[in-house]
């Protein structure tokens, strides 16, 4: 029988925190930084809407799921929309009834858009699949790059004409996988934000927690978990600089933005051709490049995980107000008024993010 105790996170004992990176370390499902203990930890460090159901089965515990408890008991995943992958961490192969879940912790809804997890539970509920592209240096910069070639792809090789147009005209380069650079991670957060409006986005830093999360998780370091700041310089100049975050031979790029002054020397593409090119000694496998079309991801990817989308729910006065809404705004894009809901955009992206 499966049972479902809720708690905060400062209710986890030494047990559970070893039991679950036992979890997280034995299955290449949870192999992401996010599926770390410390993530969750750091996020309840700054929201105090994070709570954990502990999964047991015959009174052995099999998992954790954390979660964040929004409005009407609408969830999310821990850290939201900050939050590249997310899901129960479980035994492989554990089963369990979705909708005891959501009775268990006091939830109307859990929805979730980077779902991976080692249960099928969740499957019916998935609407969605999508991939978050992967560059494979398990076994060297040098069969990456053959891998690369093979595929039929010359972006690593155009990038270096550009890489070394870049030395030439502006200064030779230097590389810094885990910099201690107050400059350059501001300079990261000035250009991300500049980025976001100029494409309508949300500017991800204008929320307090957000910004605190970052720092916070900067305040990590070693291979188990860190959030190391990648920086490449181009003579006295920051040419671009990644923020990601790290679980042992696995890098996840967070969040990476570069030089405007710069922009035609695509400097972001030379900082990662220069981390693969150093990912042996650095003791990374795999740079997970994170979700999303952008082209310079899928021209330095060798493969792909698969994340889903979708959403748990059951009948509540949260459930029925948001179906109630989504109702309306396919109903008003089917209509003449279609566009129209474009203006609500930023409203509904500040909610995600609030």
């Amino acid at each position: 029988m499966t049972t479902f105790q809720l708690k905060r996170v400062s209710d986890l004992t030494a047990s559970d925190f070893a039991l679950w990176r036992e979890l997280q370390a034995t299955s290449r499902v949870y192999e992401s930084p996010y599926f770390r203990p410390e993530f969750t930890q750091v996020v309840a460090a700054v929201r105090d809407d994070v709570e954990i159901a502990v999964i047991a089965d015959q009174k052995q515990t099999i998992g954790y799921f954390p979660f964040q408890r929004g409005k009407l008991n609408l969830g999310k995943p821990v850290g939201g929309k900050m939050s590249d992958y997310h899901g129960p961490i479980v035994r492989p192969g554990a089963e369990f009834d979705t909708s005891d879940l959501l009775t268990a912790c006091r939830l109307a809804s859990w929805d979730f858009d980077h779902l991976v997890t080692a249960t099928s539970a969740f499957e019916p509920h998935i609407t969605v699949r999508d991939k978050s592209p992967q560059m494979d240096l398990a076994d060297g910069c040098a069969t990456y790059l053959r891998r690369r070639r093979e595929a039929g792809s010359d972006a690593v090789h155009r990038q270096g004409q550009k890489t070394r147009k870049l030395i030439r005209e502006v200064g030779s380069l230097q590389f810094d996988f885990d910099a201690n650079d107050e400059e350059a991670y501001s300079l990261l957060l000035k250009w991300k934000s500049e980025q976001y409006m100029r494409t309508g986005l949300t500017d991800v830093f204008a929320f307090a927690w957000t910004k605190s999360l970052l720092d916070k998780l900067r305040e990590h370091r070693g291979t188990e978990f860190s959030a190391p700041l990648s920086v490449l310089r181009a003579g006295d100049q920051v040419a671009a600089a990644c923020l990601s975050i790290r679980s042992r031979g696995i890098l996840h790029s967070w969040f990476t933005a570069y030089n405007p002054e710069l922009a035609s020397y695509s400097p972001g593409m030379s900082l990662f051709v220069r981390l693969a090119e150093e990912a042996e000694q650095l003791g990374i496998q795999t740079v997970d490049l994170g979700r999303g079309e952008e082209r310079y991801k899928w021209s330095l990817a060798t493969g792909s995980v698969e994340v889903c989308e979708g959403s748990l729910s059951r009948r509540s006065l949260g459930t029925l107000l948001r179906t109630g809404w989504r109702q309306t705004r396919d109903w008003v894009n089917r209509s003449p008024l279609a566009g129209t809901t474009k203006l609500l955009k930023p409203v509904r992206e500040w909610i995600a993010y609030h």
